[in-house]
């Protein structure tokens, strides 16, 4: 059955030369697993399949290990860091983000979080740019109704809370590596097959398609309530069994491979980073050339083959910069 967060990279260096065939093993079964497991029925799907897993290993690892390392997000760094100032507009705003954060409440509630100082997690923010109309200074002039671009920087989340580098990097590669899944399985959802058994398999997709992202499992932003894991199993353990239902003749099946094998064999077109450069002044807005008042941020951005964007920064968290839960206040607020 498919293991929602197992990571495949468990136990595995994030600077060994070549995939041991377990790893390899792994990550085909989860590809199964995540997308349409009655590919298993198709003659010399893992021949087929193997090549491109290995291809998407390689870019999910090359693009974990490609991140820069944590930085401090805290009180005392946040000056500091240009980075951290554009994306909060005040370190007593950026814990509050972080005493929030469900993915952070939930790691340090569990006993893997026990002790963890500092704790690493990979900060996503959605960039937005629009434009307005400002004052700009041209000589000794003032300028009204300039047009301008405004970048800003919301919807802030953590994922993956870990102990150490290292897992925050593995963590990060099982992520990309399950978006790459998340974008085939997307497309296998899509796509045509015989008429009698269409219709009930495709269905079956979709909803396992839309279980899967209101979980959070790629970096995409998913419901605003993610599921309690263990139902989510059980949900999809339903799905896959009602998919297995549909039976294993349909012709539509070796084109679910084949658009598997195309989708892992072209990571790169799936899921990408891109580096961005943004000058702006302290107001956000667009700068064409540096200044006293200008900053250059420095940044990752993350990008599907669906459209989504999101800049990425690991960072490492002090413990004591996270608010304390106020439980009483939360369950009357709840009530209200």
């Amino acid at each position: 059955m498919f293991k929602l967060f197992q990571s495949i990279f468990a136990g595995a260096s994030g600077n060994e030369a070549g995939h041991p065939a377990e790893l390899v093993n792994r990550a085909v079964d989860r590809a199964l697993d995540a997308t349409d497991p009655r590919i298993r029925a198709v003659s010399g799907f893992r021949k087929k399949l193997e090549p491109a897993v290995v291809r998407a290993i390689d870019h999910v690892k090359a693009l974990a290990l490609g991140m820069p390392a944590p930085v401090e997000a805290s009180h005392a760094t946040y000056g500091d860091d240009a980075r951290l100032a554009a994306f909060f507009a005040s370190p007593d705003r950026m814990s509050e983000v972080f005493g929030a954060d469900r993915a952070l409440i939930e790691y340090l509630a569990n006993p893997a979080g026990t002790g963890t100082e500092p704790i690493l997690a990979l900060l996503l923010v959605e960039r937005t740019e629009k434009k307005v109309l400002g004052m700009a200074v041209q000589g000794d002039h003032v300028q009204r109704d300039v047009a301008q671009v405004q970048v800003s920087f919301d919807r802030h989340r953590l994922v993956d809370p870990s102990e150490n580098e290292d897992g925050l990097r593995r963590a990060i590669g099982r992520r990309a590596y399950d978006q790459l899944l998340a974008m085939a399985l997307a497309r296998i959802a899509e796509v045509g097959g015989e008429r009698e058994s269409l219709e009930a398999s495709q269905s079956v997709l979709r909803a396992k398609l839309r279980a899967l992202k209101s979980a959070r499992w790629d970096f995409t932003e998913g419901g605003e309530e993610p599921p309690d894991p263990d139902a989510l199993e059980a949900k999809l353990a339903e799905i896959e069994g009602q998919l297995a239902a549909t039976g294993t003749g349909s012709m539509a099946i070796p084109r679910h491979l084949e658009i598997l094998v195309e989708t892992l064999s072209k990571p790169g077109d799936a899921l990408r980073v891109e580096p961005l450069t943004i000058l702006m002044d302290r107001m956000g807005i667009r700068q064409a050339s540096p200044g006293a008042t200008t900053v250059e941020l420095q940044l990752r951005e993350l990008r599907n083959a669906a459209g989504a964007t999101a800049v990425a920064l690991p960072i490492a968290i002090p413990r004591g910069e996270i608010p304390k839960r106020d439980l009483l206040a939360e369950v009357e607020r709840a009530l209200i």
